[in-house]
C-alpha cells in the first residue's frame, strides 16, 4: 500500500489513547445515546457521565477539583479566568508550542510573551527572569511531547516574581514530575482530549486546581457565568460575591463517558510506552549524538527524540525514516509559535495586541535539528525492535556520526 504523498504508511499506528479504542467505548457512548440524556444537568435517564468523569479526573492527576470542558484551549483560557487575569497582562509561554496557547492568552484578554527553550524543548528557566515585567501575571510551562518541563526551577522564579503557574497539559496527561502528577504542582493544569491525545474522545478538555477560588471562577465561566446549569435556572458556585457573565464550554455526557473508559487505561499504557521508549534509547545509544534531554525519566510518558544539531542533518534523517515506515517528524516544523502570522503580528479577532515577538532563534536551531519517532500504544515486540534496526541503519546510511555509549546524552 502507498499513501497519497507516494510514501509506503507507518509500520505501526503511532497514536496513543485511540490505538486502545474498543468495545468498551462503543458501550459507554451507546449508554448515553440510548438514555437520551446528552446534556450534563438533565434528561429522561441522567448518567451523570461528566460528574463522573470530573471525579475520576481529579483523583487520578491528584487534585481536589476538575471541570470537563469544551476542548484543551478553552481549558486554558478558563484557568486564566479562574486565576483571575485581569486585562492586557502578560503570560510567558515557550516559543515551541501550538497555536492553542496563545488563542486562549487572547481569549482571556492577556497577551502572551515568547520565551526559548532548551534541550529539554520545555521553557528555558533560564531566560525567565529577563522577561519578567511589571505587567506579567503568569508563566505558562507545556509539557511538550509527553514530557515534563523542568519544573523546579520554574517554579522557583515564579516564586521569587510573585507569579502564577499554569502548566499546559495537553500533551502529557498522566506524566509525573518528580512524584507529583503534572496538572497537580501549578496553580492550574489543563488538559486536551483531543484525537492525538494520551486519552481521548475526538475533542475535549479539562482544568484541574487545588483552589476553591480558581475552581469556582473557572467553573462559572465556563458556565454561563454560573447563572445557568438547569432549566429551573440554579445556579452553580455557591454564594460567589463576585458575579460575572460567562460563556458556554460544558462538556456533553457523550464525551465524558468515552473519556472515563479511556481514563481507566491511562496508566498502564503509559508504563509501556516508558518502557519500550527506554529500550529504544539505550539499543541506539552509541549511533544517536545527543538526545533530548528528560527531566524527569521515570515520570514521563515516553518520548524518543534525537537532536540531530543542525536543520539539514535533521531533514536528511527524518526524509529516510519516514520512506522506510517510521512516523517521524520534525517537533512544529522547527518554528517558534511566532511563525503563525497572526501571532507574529499580534492580530485578534478586534485588532492588533501585542508588538511582534523577537525570533528565539536558539530555539530554532535546537527545534530544526530535532527528529521525534512517535511512538504507538499497540506497538508488539516485534515492532520495538523493526524500529531500533530502522532507525540505526538509517543513521548510518545519512552519515550520522556515533558516540561511545558511555558519552551519549
Amino acid at each position: 500500500m502507498i499513501t497519497s504523498t507516494g510514501l509506503p504508511p507507518p509500520r505501526y499506528e503511532p497514536t496513543r489513547g485511540l490505538a486502545l479504542w474498543g468495545t468498551d467505548e462503543v458501550q459507554a457512548a451507546l449508554e448515553v445515546v440510548r438514555s437520551r440524556s446528552l446534556f450534563r444537568y438533565y434528561g429522561p435517564d441522567l448518567q451523570h457521565r461528566a460528574d463522573r468523569f470530573e471525579q475520576d479526573l481529579a483523583s487520578t492527576v491528584g487534585t481536589r477539583h476538575a471541570i470537563a470542558v469544551s476542548s484543551g484551549t478553552a481549558a486554558l483560557a478558563c484557568a486564566l479566568v479562574g486565576l483571575g487575569m485581569p486585562a492586557g497582562a502578560e503570560v510567558i509561554i515557550p516559543a515551541l508550542t501550538f497555536v492553542g496557547c496563545v488563542n486562549a492568552i487572547s481569549w482571556a484578554r492577556g497577551v502572551p510573551v515568547i520565551a526559548a527553550v532548551d534541550d529539554t524543548l520545555t521553557l528555558d528557566p533560564t531566560v525567565l527572569d529577563a522577561l519578567v515585567t511589571d505587567r506579567t501575571f503568569a508563566v505558562m510551562p507545556v509539557h511538550l511531547g509527553n514530557v515534563a518541563a523542568d519544573l523546579d526551577p520554574i517554579l522557583a522564579v515564579a516564586r521569587r516574581h510573585g507569579l502564577r503557574v499554569l502548566e499546559d497539559c495537553a500533551q502529557a496527561a498522566g506524566v509525573s514530575y518528580r512524584g507529583r502528577r503534572v496538572g497537580a504542582i501549578g496553580y492550574v493544569g489543563s488538559f486536551s482530549f483531543q484525537l492525538e491525545k494520551n486519552i481521548t474522545a475526538g475533542e475535549g478538555g479539562a482544568l484541574t486546581t487545588d483552589d476553591d477560588g480558581i475552581h469556582d471562577r473557572a467553573v462559572r465561566y465556563q458556565d454561563q457565568g454560573g447563572q445557568f446549569t438547569t432549566s429551573r435556572g440554579q445556579t452553580r458556585g455557591g454564594d460567589s460575591p463576585e458575579p460575572f457573565v460567562g460563556v458556554n464550554l460544558r462538556m456533553t455526557e457523550l464525551i465524558a463517558a468515552i473519556l472515563q473508559v479511556q481514563l481507566g487505561r491511562l496508566d498502564p499504557m503509559l508504563e509501556r510506552l516508558r518502557t519500550v521508549a527506554g529500550h529504544v534509547r539505550a539499543e541506539l545509544a552509541g549511533a544517536v549524538p545527543v538526545w533530548r534531554r528528560i527531566p524527569d525519566e521515570a515520570g514521563s510518558g515516553g518520548d524518543v527524540t534525537m537532536l540531530l544539531g543542525t536543520r539539514i542533518k535533521a531533514r536528511s534523517v527524518l526524509s529516510a525514516l519516514v520512506a522506510a515506515g517510521v512516523p517521524a517528524r520534525t517537533p512544529y516544523q522547527g518554528q517558534g509559535v511566532y511563525a503563525n502570522a497572526a501571532v507574529r503580528d499580534g492580530r485578534t479577532a478586534w485588532g492588533s495586541e501585542w508588538k511582534r515577538p523577537a525570533r528565539c532563534h536558539a530555539t530554532e536551531q535546537i527545534a530544526g535539528g530535532a527528529v521525534t519517532i512517535d511512538l504507538g500504544a499497540a506497538m508488539t515486540d516485534d515492532d520495538v525492535s523493526w524500529l531500533v534496526d530502522t532507525v540505526r541503519a538509517t543513521l548510518t546510511a545519512t552519515g550520522v556520526e556515533a558516540t561511545d555509549p558511555a558519552t551519549a546524552s
